[in-house]
């Protein structure tokens, strides 16, 4: 009963996000050729869920994706595969005249926001390309470190590209660095965790010390337990310490995406956000900050 939750509810959205280019070359091919019957696109939505999900990732994936590739299928195959190529066949002389109907338009809606979601996977792309095998930014200020042991993904080099220092996470026209500018964290520019995070480490690692966390924390809409709060630090088993901040997305929605009700609407799967920042024996130094999500 999980994983057929899990595909209805969760995975449909999934595969329209992360399946979008060849998705959408697929669709103008069976719209060009006027293909109708169902069964094609079920076929492609199959493929696709099994591609995503993988072939290897066990019983339960499996039946989530086949599932949710099957609603998926016939939702589309309603609004867009069972007229494909009517538009055509109503420009050519001699033919039927299919006109247009509320679901066609309904159709090239969908190709035109597939379109759009495109356009941005090609752009993001060529950034991960270019921090990845062309120039690797520099740690920017102040130096944005991971967890020992780790590697920085490419995802976490855009974002080190995109903010390389605390102003370009700040609002518009903040510019000095004061204790309170530094809570003006401008969330409109986040778009990832990896963004959140490095723009999350580039503030709070502007302080002296680790005790404006917890206000830096609130300021930002976050719950600071008191065992985890700057007053009352965690002690790891190593003597490091942390501060712990956690945002109910349930209560008030994705803290990122602000834009973009079909972004902020995938987002908004995880229950919870949490950032947790980890600082040096004495409290003097940030070493990293990671962000995790509740989920169901």
């Amino acid at each position: 009963m999980g994983a057929l939750l899990w595909g209805v509810v969760f995975r449909a959205p999934a595969l329209l996000f992360f399946g979008t280019v060849p998705l959408l070359l697929t669709f103008i091919v069976l719209e060009r050729l006027g293909i109708k019957r169902l069964w094609a696109y079920l076929g492609v939505w199959t493929t696709g869920g099994l591609v995503a999900t993988g072939m290897s990732s066990g019983s339960a994936s499996m039946i989530a994706a086949l599932l949710s590739s099957a609603i998926v299928a016939y939702l589309y195959w309603l609004l867009a595969g069972r007229s494909a190529g009517e538009w055509v066949a109503a420009r050519i002389p001699g033919e039927r005249n299919a006109g247009y109907r509320l679901l066609n338009y309904a159709a090239y809606g969908i190709l035109a926001f597939l379109g759009y979601q495109l356009v941005g996977y090609l752009y993001y792309g060529a950034k991960l390309y270019w921090v990845s095998h062309i120039s690797e930014p520099g740690r920017g200020v102040p130096p944005f470190q991971i967890r020992p042991n780790r590697q920085l993904t490419a995802a976490q080099k855009v974002a080190l590209m995109d903010f390389p220092d605390p102003e370009s996470c700040l609002k518009d026209g903040v510019k000095t660095l004061t204790p309170e500018n530094l809570k003006k964290l401008d969330w409109d520019r986040i778009d990832n965790a990896s963004d959140a995070e490095v723009c999350v480490f580039r503030l709070l690692g502007s302080y002296e010390d680790l005790s404006q966390a917890t206000a830096w924390f609130e300021a930002q809409g976050f719950d600071v337990p008191k065992s985890f709060s700057s007053a009352k630090p965690f002690p790891t088993s190593d003597g490091k310490l942390r501060v712990y901040g956690s945002y109910s997305i349930r209560k008030s929605g994705p803290k990122f995406p602000t834009r973009g009700v079909i972004r902020r609407l995938f987002r908004s799967i995880p229950y919870a956000m949490n950032v947790d920042s980890t600082w040096s024996e004495d409290g003097k130094q940030l070493l990293f900050v990671s962000i995790t999500f509740n989920t169901l």
